[in-house]
């Protein structure tokens, strides 16, 4: 069925399911149209190709989400989890996408880095950081009293790791603490260079096409 209003007949016709898989972009609307007019009782497994619509999805009565394109392993653990809740186990299920939604609504940000550092394992937390910086190939963190450390992740892996409200991505090669700005002035080219507390001589600069974002970031603090 491709179309909202060809579904809508399907289940209205009180035909027998056991289990429906539903991409959410149909002809003439989307699956949340039709599901907001007809009562599907069974398991949905939603596919679509945007991770948008997650958090609607678990609204309604939902037992996967799947990205396309889909992955054989992607429909195989789908198909597992629809066996489990067969399997008298839908207490833990429901248990497990009330986690899921809470991930979805308020996800887990990492709160400190486990580095290594001159043969020495240390933790620097979250609050420490006044900005991720990358340099020759390798990522590093700047910490409040001006030691850089070097870590192993990426710049835009970074990004979904931590709070987008606190840090904010400003170039290619660098991410600010919002914690630690100390100035902000006008630059050549249409940019902006932001200076970092006084502690440090740091200077950063804010491409020019993320200058709009920047300033909408700071003043949604």
């Amino acid at each position: 069925m491709d179309s909202v209003h060809a579904a809508e007949e399907f289940f209205h016709s009180k035909s027998s399911y056991d289990l429906v898989l539903m991409d959410i972009h149909l002809g003439d609307g989307t699956c949340f149209d039709l599901l907001n007019s007809v009562r599907v009782d069974q398991p949905i497994i939603f596919c679509t190709t945007f991770d948008s619509y997650a958090i609607e999805a678990f609204r309604y009565n939902s037992l996967d989400y799947i990205l396309k394109p889909a992955q054989l392993q992607d429909i195989e653990n789908s198909l597992r989890k629809y066996k489990e809740l067969q399997s008298n186990q839908r207490t833990e299920y429901l248990e497990r996408m009330d986690q899921m939604m809470e991930n979805l609504v308020n996800p887990a940000y990492k709160k400190r880095f486990l580095i290594r550092f001159k043969n020495k394992l240390t933790l620097v937390n979250i609050e420490q950081i006044m900005c991720f910086y990358s340099e020759e190939g390798n990522t590093f963190l700047l910490d409040t009293i001006g030691q850089s450390y070097p870590i192993d992740y990426t710049l835009d892996r970074l990004e979904s790791l931590i709070n987008p409200h606190a840090f904010f991505r400003i170039n290619r090669k660098a991410i600010v603490s919002m914690d630690f700005i100390h100035s902000v002035e006008d630059y050549f080219n249409n940019r902006l260079k932001i200076r970092l507390t006084k502690k440090n001589e740091m200077d950063l600069v804010v491409s020019r096409n993320r200058v709009k974002p920047f300033k909408d970031w700071l003043k949604n603090a």
